[in-house]
């Protein structure tokens, strides 16, 4: 497995058990149940634990993550900002709710915020792969990905690059190449916009 996989093979459990604890936290306190408000505690205790195996693969990946777009090399930062501050929001939660049985409401919206900051740096996580192409194999990428931006060894070059496609041959016996560039499984398209302006546009 390339290192920058392993972050995508651990974030999930974190996630799971952040958001999972402060759900049931908000049932305890909505029911009384002091018994389901030990066991959200003790969800939110191994998702910061796991929360920090993550933030250390993720770090991995982003040093090694191949050909990614620009756009996604600068989501990267914002991911990396919400995640931790999120995971240190969630660790200040666990240290407040070991100090007392019956964590107040202020407990309780600062594990609301750590929620939140999760959930928008997990969002910025999906958008860096999906739209970003980060840790996507560069041969199925389009050119200006591939070229883009890239962490660590340099991207792997694609097995075979055909160039453009041939057009019919004119009388003269001359092959006319056809002026639109091709596309790469689809995932964009380069050519000029309504006003002629060149660009890049996704592929529909």
């Amino acid at each position: 497995m390339p290192p920058w996989e392993w972050h995508p093979a651990t974030v999930h459990f974190p996630i799971a058990f952040l958001l999972g604890g402060v759900a049931l936290d908000l049932y305890a306190w909505r029911r009384g149940r002091a018994d389901l408000g030990r066991a959200a505690t003790g969800l939110l205790a191994a998702g910061t634990l796991l929360g920090l195996v993550t933030a250390t693969t993720g770090v991995v990946a982003f040093i090694t993550v191949p050909a990614h777009t620009e756009e996604a090399h600068r989501l990267m930062y914002w991911h990396l900002g919400l995640n931790a501050a999120g995971l240190s929001l969630f660790a200040t939660v666990c240290l407040l709710r070991r100090r007392t049985a019956a964590p107040g409401a202020g407990v309780r919206v600062a594990g609301l915020s750590a929620a939140a900051l999760l959930a928008g740096g997990g969002f910025l996580g999906g958008r860096i792969v999906y739209r970003g192409g980060a840790g996507v194999d560069p041969r199925i990428l389009a050119p200006e990905e591939r070229h883009g931006h890239s962490h660590g060894a340099p991207p792997a070059a694609p097995d075979h690059d055909p160039g453009p496609p041939a057009g019919p041959a004119d009388p003269g016996g001359r092959k006319q190449t056809s002026p639109e560039k091709p596309t790469l499984n689809g995932r964009h398209e380069h050519g000029g916009g309504e006003k002629g302006e060149a660009g890049c546009r996704r592929a529909v």
